[in-house]
């Protein structure tokens, strides 16, 4: 599919007056983040992103428009749902040249007078410099590894080496490091550094910037130096209580195998119902390093854009591409339409707005229009998302009806959406028919385990959810 969008040069006339004085704009995005933060409620360290949550705004219902990294950030970064565009597979690789005329939020932001950087995973992967070469005006690169220990090294170079035939990715070290090294001796720490550095100079430019920073962890593996492990006990650890799935819940839909996580070399037996104790435990451990790691990082290029002439002026956007398993629904990772798997974390601080929290059911796609409203640019025709501007001037106030998001199961998709107290999901075939489908009352099943599709009492509830199903995915194939 092929989609045309406006000129650009018209969008460069209406912006040109705004000068020097639109606010910069600092993106930070994290990878397999679900809300397990601190100022959620999560029993996790997470200081930075609890202060900026403090002195901003906490979206407590944000939802990503397909629950995988590649889908997700190309459906945010160009204003379409994931449904509109086809583009649904993991890492929607050279998606450009499907969709050479697709105006980026980044391209669009550099046409308009910004300084467009980035550092990374924006898109997919950590090569958006080469994704879209022309769109940005620099990409960072930092050093950093991985895996640091050589014993992890060793285990996947024996794994590939015994499989020479099949692809190497398959075939990876343990799920989880912990090495006694700077933070910098990881990837994320190191590109911490780049970040924080770069924001000092930006901020003595003329120019408005539009500074993109994207952090792996806490994706798989679970690899963080050993100071961010010490802020937890493993034996504090246990798996959620949700551990079934509610009946009716397609097999084929569920991610019963973690797929993603097999590709490690710890992984035991056929599924996650066959982990030991203690690789449940030091999974969650884990995770929670990590998330801790994470924010450490994103403390670093806070605490750099705080200390520049630029924080006064700068709006602040920290978003997770989608959520994920820990345990849940006796399963790891996304690659499902549970609540769990589309619920993200969303963080805004813009200046001249109020700090708080809002309820309001926002989609991640929502985020390219917000900021071009913010910034005073022209939001392209072709966007999708609805901005969040009149939300941040009233935060009690509504946004959508719902919040809907796709995944593809070979030839069938689900369709979900989270609206009110209820997720419904339907799984079509490829003429539209439905397979099956399930309705879950999330305040009274908050770990959704059950189907209200044959409650009586919940005849009119379902009526309304297949309703407003139909609406949004007709609205979002327009």
């Amino acid at each position: 599919m092929k989609i045309v969008f406006l000129p650009i040069l018209i969008l460069i006339c209406v912006s040109v007056s705004f000068g020097s004085e639109r606010p910069n704009i600092l993106f930070i995005a994290v990878d397999d983040l679900r809300p397990e933060l601190a100022t959620y409620g999560a029993k996790v360290q997470t200081p930075n992103l609890d202060r900026l949550a403090a002195s901003g705004i906490r979206f407590d219902r944000a939802y990503c428009n397909q629950a995988v990294c590649g889908a997700s950030r190309l459906s945010l970064m160009g204003g379409l749902y994931p449904t509109k565009t086809g583009e649904q597979t993991f890492h929607v690789t050279d998606w450009r040249k499907r969709h050479p005329d697709l105006l980026t939020m980044n391209q669009h932001f550099r046409a308009n007078g910004y300084l467009t950087l980035g550092t990374g995973k924006i898109y997919h992967g950590t090569n958006g410099g080469r994704i879209e070469a022309k769109n940005w005006d620099e990409w960072l690169t930092s050093g950093g590894k991985s895996y640091v220990l050589e014993e992890s090294l060793a285990e996947a170079k024996r794994r590939q080496k015994a499989n020479p035939d099949k692809d190497p990715k398959d075939f990876r070290a343990t799920t989880t490091e912990r090495a006694d090294v700077p933070d910098d001796a990881y990837s994320d720490g190191a590109r911490a550094v780049v970040a924080a550095a770069k924001i000092g100079e930006l901020a003595a430019q003329e120019e408005p910037f539009f500074f993109a920073v994207g952090f792996t962890k806490p994706h798989l593996p679970f690899n963080a130096p050993e100071r961010y492990w010490d802020l937890y006990d493993r034996e504090d650890f246990a798996l959620p209580e949700n551990l079934s799935w509610p009946p009716g819940y397609p097999d084929y839909a569920r991610n019963a195998t973690a797929g993603e996580m097999s590709k490690y070399s710890d992984y035991e037996g056929k599924s996650p119902v066959d982990f030991s104790d203690a690789l449940n435990k030091r999974l969650l451990h884990g995770y929670a390093a990590c998330v801790s790691y994470t924010d450490a990082n994103v403390g670093k290029v806070l605490d750099a854009l705080e200390a520049s002439p630029a924080a006064d002026n700068t709006i602040v956007v920290f978003w997770g591409d989608h959520g994920w398993k820990l345990g849940d629904h006796s399963s790891w990772c996304k690659h499902t339409n549970f609540e769990v798997d589309t619920r993200v974390p969303l963080l805004m601080r813009v200046p001249g707005k109020a700090s708080g929290v809002t309820d309001a059911l926002v989609e991640l796609i929502d985020l390219y229009p917000t900021l071009c409203e913010l910034t005073g640019l022209e939001v392209p025709a072709h966007v999708q998302g609805k901005s969040l501007v009149p939300l941040l001037e009233d935060l009690e106030g509504g946004h959508r009806v719902s919040a809907y998001s796709s995944y593809p199961h070979g030839k069938l998709t689900g369709h979900s959406i989270r609206m009110g107290a209820y997720r419904y999901t339907e799984w079509h075939d490829e003429k539209g028919g439905v397979d099956t489908a399930v309705l879950t009352d999330l305040v009274v099943d908050p770990g959704e385990e059950s189907n209200l599709i044959r409650s009586g009492d919940h005849a009119e509830d379902l009526v309304k959810a297949k309703a407003e199903l139909a609406r949004r995915i007709a609205e979002a194939l327009q």
